[in-house]
């Protein structure tokens, strides 16, 4: 490309990885660059605490998306990170949990590359990662999980359809991202492709948040159990027997809470 023999941007960007909320769990590669930047543009799923890491008085762009609200489309935010890099001298992309697991991160550094910008990814916490410490179980185990399987309930056209067809659920740790609003469809593909009306599901509002709210259920319930709790996003969804091992760690700690109570 002609770009990369004409380089003239004075900045590089870095594409950032905020993790999955919980500013603990933002990584020190991460927290350096934000503490340098120079502007920032934001996604929805980044937390104010996060954004309270920047120094004060940079300028702080809002990009974010969600489903069917756009405050920027895709190629806009692509010319504004170049804009940026041509007047700055340290911009940074922040995205929720890790940007290369659903966060488009993809995209962008082609898109910077092409015009010949300096860019960097920094990786982040998976919002993944972040709801198994937070709620203290892991993505695999010998006895429930030796598998993990990443899913979007959307893709770039609409709702992914495809992604939960003939998904056998036994030894799987399934994860999916962006699926709240797929739950009626992922329910049906599963149950379709034979899996069990009692396989466990929990969906996690506002992981690893001072707001998160849990609720754990199978198959068979897990719709309502939205509905009667209003459950709303951003929430991921954690599907298989490894959410047993969750309801059964919950209930050892409850067990164990009450013994120290009584003493």
């Amino acid at each position: 490309m002609d770009s990369f023999n004409n380089i003239t941007a004075k900045g590089k960007v870095y594409l950032v990885g905020a993790g999955p909320g919980d500013p603990d769990l933002l990584t020190v590669k991460a927290f350096k660059t934000l503490r340098k930047a120079d502007i920032v543009f934001y996604d929805d799923l980044v937390s104010p605490r996060i954004l309270g890491v920047c120094r004060k008085k940079i300028q702080m762009v809002y990009v974010g998306k969600r489903l069917g609200i756009h405050s920027c489309l895709q190629d806009e935010i692509n010319s504004k990170l170049i804009q940026a890099a041509n007047e700055y001298k340290t911009v940074v992309r922040l995205k929720g949990g890790d940007p290369s697991i659903f966060g488009r991160v993809g995209e962008e550094y082609a898109s910077l590359l092409s015009e010949g910008i300096s860019c960097e990814i920094i990786a982040g916490i998976t919002t993944a990662s972040g709801v198994a410490s937070s709620l203290g179980f892991p993505l695999t185990h010998r006895d429930y999980a030796r598998e993990i399987l990443f899913l979007s309930g959307h893709k770039k056209d609409g709702v992914n359809s495809d992604a939960f067809k003939n998904i056998n659920c036994v030894g799987k740790t399934i994860i999916v991202y962006m699926g709240l609003n797929s739950i009626d469809l992922i329910v049906s593909e599963l149950l379709d492709a034979g899996n069990s009306r009692e396989t466990q599901i929990a969906v996690i509002q506002n992981a690893t948040l001072d707001t998160e709210r849990v609720f754990t259920g199978n198959l068979d319930s897990i719709q309502s159990i939205i509905l009667e709790n209003q459950v709303k996003s951003p929430a991921i969804l954690v599907i298989g027997e490894i959410v047993r091992f969750y309801r059964e760690m919950e209930i050892l700690k409850n067990d164990y809470s009450s013994i120290l109570t009584s003493l």
